[in-house]
């Protein structure tokens, strides 16, 4: 079930200007904040600035990958997010960033087998939305969707 589109990725003003003003904007809009690996990663100087804009309904996401420390969450605690998306975290410290930033979380589940896909029982009363990925983050792999198969549609 398709609940909303989300664009991830955006990195400069100028795509998020156009997406922002576009006919058929998206329900969210993600920007890489801790994921330097990524070409798509944003500097947290340049991120505040980028994201300081009328948001025009859309939700705005930070993407962060295992943020095992407080300072990148705490850099980003009073920016323009309504979401955290978390790769790599487990149940119970995706619980504590929730309750301590009062943010709404979005799990990304890495999916390259069966097993990974039931992961998301751990996480169903914990995140506000389950996201499943391809294990390749930046590198636009994709995944055997029929492993979704068995996910109930309202978790």
């Amino acid at each position: 079930m398709i609940k909303g589109l989300k664009i991830c990725g955006v990195s400069d003003p100028k795509t998020l200007n156009f997406i922002l003003n576009h006919n058929h904007r998206p329900s969210m809009i993600g920007f890489i904040t801790n994921y330097k690996e990524s070409r798509r990663f944003v500097e947290y100087k340049k991120l505040k600035d980028l994201i300081n804009v009328d948001k025009k309904k859309v939700k705005f996401v930070s993407v962060l990958v295992n943020p095992k420390d407080h300072e990148i969450l705490e850099k980003i605690k009073d920016l323009n997010f309504d979401y955290y998306q978390l790769y790599d975290v487990d149940p119970e410290r995706t619980k504590e960033i929730k309750l301590k930033y009062n943010i709404k979380i979005i799990t990304a589940i890495t999916v390259s087998s069966k097993d990974d896909v039931i992961k998301y029982k751990d996480y169903s009363d914990i995140s506000d939305i389950i996201l499943f990925d391809s294990k390749g983050y930046h590198k636009s792999e994709s995944f055997d969707h029929s492993l979704l198969d068995k996910v109930p549609d309202k978790l």
